[in-house]
């Protein structure tokens, strides 16, 4: 994105990198969580901050470790290693579990497979009309209930591998989900916060540099809310892929809803639709014309299990997540 410096050339590097980890990710060994550990500001707990609890896991580790996080805000940047998998880190819930950063710096980064959240918000305060990443999450096979992402200008780095997103909360205005993932958001709130008197915004920036490379972005059902006006979403990539499925899209949407930024005359390649879309913001009438009609597209493709568990992974979380 130019708004932000990052080099396609490196982001292709980490792509090849991505799929040599992904040759050798393991699965947790099972559904079952093998300890639980307690993090707590007022010292009821193993740690009081987060990181130490992190840190404390062994490299390498191949079982389903829970980090249960106490009410509070905790403040500074937390960081999952590649090294460190099978990880679930449980905040009580979203309203009252903060992990909260106010620099230029990403407030959390999660790398490795196999990580659940739930239950937490990150937000990143470094500043209106900033970039302030609140969370990236770069490891495939990765799971997330009922966790708020908060900040401005690119909320969320989504950035590598297969996420599932369920029942979240992502607020943001200027390409605020953006990344190179393959995600499925289910009954998400996606709340566009643009002041009226300043330029639209954008929801998504999804990057997909070929065809035959599996990343996009799903909302299935849910919610689009917020305040002045925003688009749907911008191309990072020449073969972009955005699908909005039965989601109630408010007033905010914009009637054009997509633009090609910097990829003009590419149109044709971009995978961008809504089916079965309600809400004052769901009338097609006004969109770009090369939006894919619904019957353009095999919306099959596009469900849960065949977006992102054609090999079962979501079916071997731990039960409490199921």
């Amino acid at each position: 994105m130019r708004l932000h410096p990052r080099s396609m050339i490196f982001h292709l590097i980490l792509s090849i990198g991505y799929c040599f980890y992904l040759g050798r990710a393991i699965d947790c060994s099972g559904d079952h969580v093998t300890n639980t550990i307690v993090v707590d500001q007022q010292g009821r707990g193993s740690f009081n901050m987060i990181q130490p609890a992190i840190d404390s896991i062994k490299n390498n580790n191949d079982q389903w470790v829970k980090i249960h996080i106490n009410p509070g805000k905790y403040v500074g940047h937390v960081n999952i290693p590649q090294d460190k998998p099978c990880i679930i880190l449980e905040g009580s819930s979203r309203r009252n579990t903060i992990i909260s950063n106010g620099d230029r710096n990403d407030t959390f980064i999660s790398n490795p497979s196999n990580v659940i959240l739930s239950g937490i918000t990150f937000e990143n305060t470094f500043g209106h009309n900033a970039i302030a990443v609140a969370a990236s999450i770069r490891g495939d096979k990765t799971s997330i209930f009922k966790c708020g992402f908060l900040g401005y200008q690119d909320t969320l780095f989504d950035g590598y591998g297969r996420h599932y997103y369920k029942n979240c909360y992502i607020e943001g205005e200027v390409d605020f989900i953006y990344g190179f993932a393959q995600s499925y958001y289910e009954n998400c709130v996606i709340n566009a916060t643009q002041d009226s008197s300043l330029p639209p915004g954008f929801i998504t920036a999804q990057s997909r540099n070929f065809p035959t490379e599996g990343g996009g972005f799903v909302f299935r059902k849910g919610f689009v809310t917020g305040i002045g006006k925003v688009n749907l979403g911008r191309a990072w990539g020449p073969y972009s892929r955005v699908i909005f499925w039965g989601t109630n899209l408010g007033s905010v949407v914009l009637p054009q809803g997509w633009d090609a930024w910097d990829y003009k005359y590419h149109e044709g390649n971009f995978t961008y639709a809504e089916v079965d879309c309600i809400g004052p913001g769901s009338n097609t009438s006004g969109r770009v014309t090369w939006e894919k009609k619904p019957n353009q597209i095999n919306i099959s493709q596009y469900s849960l299990q065949n977006f992102i568990n054609q090999d079962g992974w979501l079916n071997k979380l731990p039960t409490a997540f199921v």
